[in-house]
């Protein structure tokens, strides 16, 4: 898009979005005046989950004493829903309630202003409930525009246990710890035909499928090698995403994927719930969702593995955000259902239908009834009070970037030369940061 046709755009959903900022009132709906809410979530892969949020919706209001308020929940494919999102924001069929980041919709200092930030009451009652964690998840500039949909941005590793029964290991006394560990026993797991081709992944790495989403997957190993994509005070990546450190964590990886993987067998999603790969790091979102598609996988997910140092592996953005429209006719309504929402007892039903993890301090724990059960339990209690990994995303221009970086990440994969990509790589991000 040009950067003139951009700016128009922009312009056109700022002014009506400052009509509605937060604090604004409308008229108090009538009793009788049947009002339909909805919500926009790009979670394609479990519309349960999407629709789990309005049914929540349905039950705040309802709770509040608005009988005659419902929510339709919609979802929008992943592929390319940003520009979804822009082309409904800028007509009149766009949500009320919709997931995102904060840094890419916050109507203050974001890439696509129309996020409202939550009322002081809002945004304080969110800050009590949230587990520690993903306390931060949901700011910018200061300010809380959303709560975080889930609790699953912790990265976990799965391992087929079958393969390591096959290959003599025990899966139990034999589980990584070390991301040298993991490196020896993927390298173990990977199974080859006569001729040598790999025929088992012992590790599948995201490698296609959109910039941001190899990034994702990627940074937790960056991150526990101690590497850094930005400096401190997130202004500039010479130096950072091109360090030694660096190129030591993505010649490691490029050498780990060379060893054990089989690009051909695609998502490793896929090719761990078809058995053709025995190793993968996922959100723990991907433990039901493999129990459901998969059940003849037998498998365990645990803690990711420490590297030079050991801290709770993220995305290098926050999670994905539940925030309001600034578009709305009811700013105030949805405002008094988000503060609904952050009551404890919204967070098993936000999550349960989609078995996802919960993202309260009253939830996550071992002995609710809920959160206790899940097989990704024990794993995500392991690293809540790990040092946190770097976040990138206080900056609007963190979702470019990243995609810059999974474009890298999918190149070395590709057999790049590490140094030269993470070069050129530094200056393509310096360049975006100077445009701002």
């Amino acid at each position: 898009m040009k950067k003139g046709v951009l700016a128009l755009l922009i312009l056109a959903l700022l002014i009506p979005a400052t009509l509605f900022a937060s604090g604004s009132k409308e008229s108090a709906p009538s009793a009788d005046e049947p009002i339909e809410l909805v919500y926009w979530s790009h979670y394609g892969q479990s519309p349960a989950f999407v629709q789990a949020f309005a049914d929540s919706v349905n039950l705040a209001a309802k709770n509040l004493g608005y009988d005659n308020v419902t929510c339709r929940a919609e979802v929008i494919e992943y592929a390319n829903y940003e520009a979804k999102y822009i082309t409904g924001f800028s007509g009149t069929e766009g949500p009320d309630f919709f997931l995102a980041r904060p840094g890419d919709w916050a109507l203050e200092g974001g890439k696509n202003p129309i996020a409202v930030p939550f009322n002081d009451d809002v945004a304080a009652a969110w800050d009590a409930s949230l587990s520690s964690v993903f306390r931060n998840d949901g700011y910018f500039n200061g300010k809380r525009y959303g709560f975080p949909s889930e609790g699953g941005s912790l990265m976990l590793l799965y391992i087929n246990t079958d393969a390591m029964v096959e290959a003599g290991l025990d899966p139990v006394e034999d589980l990584p710890e070390t991301l040298d560990e993991l490196y020896d026993l993927a390298v173990k797991l990977t199974k080859r035909d006569a001729s040598g081709n790999i025929i088992r992944s012992g590790f599948q790495p995201r490698y296609l499928g959109g910039g941001d989403g190899v990034n994702g997957k990627f940074m937790a190993y960056f991150h526990n090698f101690g590497a850094r994509v930005l400096s401190e005070d997130l202004t500039t990546a010479e130096g950072y995403i091109n360090s030694d450190i660096a190129v030591e964590a993505f010649t490691w990886f490029q050498n780990l994927c060379k060893e054990t993987a089989n690009l051909e067998f695609g998502s490793p999603e896929t090719a761990f719930q078809s058995g053709q790969a025995a190793i993968i790091n996922r959100e723990a979102w991907f433990a039901q969702d493999t129990i459901d598609k998969a059940p003849n996988i037998n498998f365990v997910c645990i803690p990711f593995p420490a590297g030079n140092i050991d801290v709770a592996p993220r995305s290098g953005g926050a999670s994905w955000c539940n925030m309001i429209s600034a578009k709305t006719k009811y700013p105030e309504l949805c405002q008094e259902i988000m503060k609904e929402l952050a009551n404890p007892i919204y967070d098993v039903t936000l999550h349960e239908p989609a078995a996802y993890p919960p993202v309260c301090t009253e939830t996550m724990q071992m002995d609710n009834e809920y959160f206790g059960k899940q097989p990704y339990a024990e794993a995500v209690m392991a690293m809540v009070n790990l040092p946190a990994s770097p976040v990138y995303d206080a900056i609007a221009q963190w979702g470019s970037i990243a995609a810059l970086c999974g474009d890298s990440v999918s190149a070395i994969i590709g057999g790049a030369d590490v140094k030269t990509e993470l070069d050129a790589l530094a200056v393509r991000i310096d360049q975006l940061l100077a445009q701002s």
